[in-house]
């Protein structure tokens, strides 16, 4: 019989592959999409400890890369380090957007997963990778130049104009499904799972990285309730009112050159990957079909 990934332990979960729990926590639960109420009930049972995570053999893994090499296998921890820390920093304002209480109140649970992601990433940093500073944003600092362009144009850029809007005008349905398309499904559901679902397969093969693979495994999954929430909303927005559909084509129009840029890597990422056996495409092709299903199920056409 498998493993209950739904009720697996931080032990558990560091058994598996990317596909696993992004393709089988996601994907798979696209047909029977929970209730905001089911979403918060899984919150409950599926809480787990930044603190309950060793990096020591993290810290031999990471002493064993070539210093030369090190800002190309860094540079992936650092967008999602990032990325925690601004899903973080601008997803309040949808707390007060969103028009029912059930789901303000699964928003709330993803505000606490999202710092406790952040605080995941500040960790991994310090004990595995050995990078000091004072608070996080000192860490943030130092990496930030490692951030592609078009990473930076979404996580620091979009995001926060997007909150903004939302917080000026909270009852703007318009902004709300917007904010929604960018965040849940193009920034959580297609850039961040695709490069999850890479990295933690490469781990897995390698054997590499054991208490960032527990807990970015973890994160894959709890982002798997938040994907599933945006998916879920969106499909009542566009059922509510089809005009939405234009917006939520609309958003993902104006984001999809940093969407293939991002996915599609830099140069010297795809040699490197390609030394390891990998095809550097797998990512791209991964994150367009998965934003394809989730789509189809919201109700909108695409032409991608």
């Amino acid at each position: 019989m498998g493993l209950d990934i739904a009720r697996a332990s931080l032990h558990e979960l560091g058994t598996l592959d990317g596909d696993s729990i992004i393709v089988g926590e996601i994907d798979d639960k696209l047909v029977n999409l929970p209730s905001y109420r089911e979403l918060y009930h899984r919150w409950e049972k599926q809480q787990w400890s930044t603190q309950d995570l060793d990096f020591s053999i993290d810290r031999q893994d990471w002493a064993n890369v070539a210093e030369e090499n090190r800002p190309i296998w860094i540079s992936g921890f650092v967008v999602f380090f990032q990325g925690e820390v601004s899903v973080v920093n601008n997803l309040i304002p949808y707390l007060a957007a969103v028009p029912t209480e059930e789901q303000r109140i699964f928003l709330t649970t993803q505000l606490v997963d999202e710092a406790r992601h952040a605080t995941f990433f500040d960790k991994f940093f310090r004990e595995a990778l050995l990078m000091e500073g004072p608070d996080i944003e000192s860490i943030l600092v130092k990496i930030r130049p490692l951030i592609q362009p078009g990473q930076r144009q979404i996580l620091m850029e979009g995001l926060v104009e997007i909150g903004q809007k939302l917080h000026d005008e909270p009852t703007n349905m318009a902004y709300l499904v917007e904010g929604i398309t960018l965040y849940h499904i193009i920034t959580e559901g297609t850039l961040a799972l695709a490069g999850q679902r890479n990295m933690l397969n490469r781990n897995k093969r390698m054997g590499w990285y054991p208490g960032f693979q527990q807990g970015f495994t973890a994160i894959a999954r709890d982002e798997s309730r938040h994907v599933l929430f945006g998916v879920k909303f969106l499909r009542e927005a566009v059922q509510q009112n089809p005009s939405h559909a234009a917006i939520i084509r609309n958003t993902i129009a104006r984001w999809m050159p940093q969407i293939h840029q991002t996915l599609y890597l830099p140069e010297m990422q795809r040699v490197v990957l390609t030394a390891f056996g990998e095809d550097p495409n797998d990512i791209i092709n991964f994150g367009m079909n998965s934003l394809r299903k989730k789509l189809k199920v919201i109700g909108v056409k695409h032409d991608f």
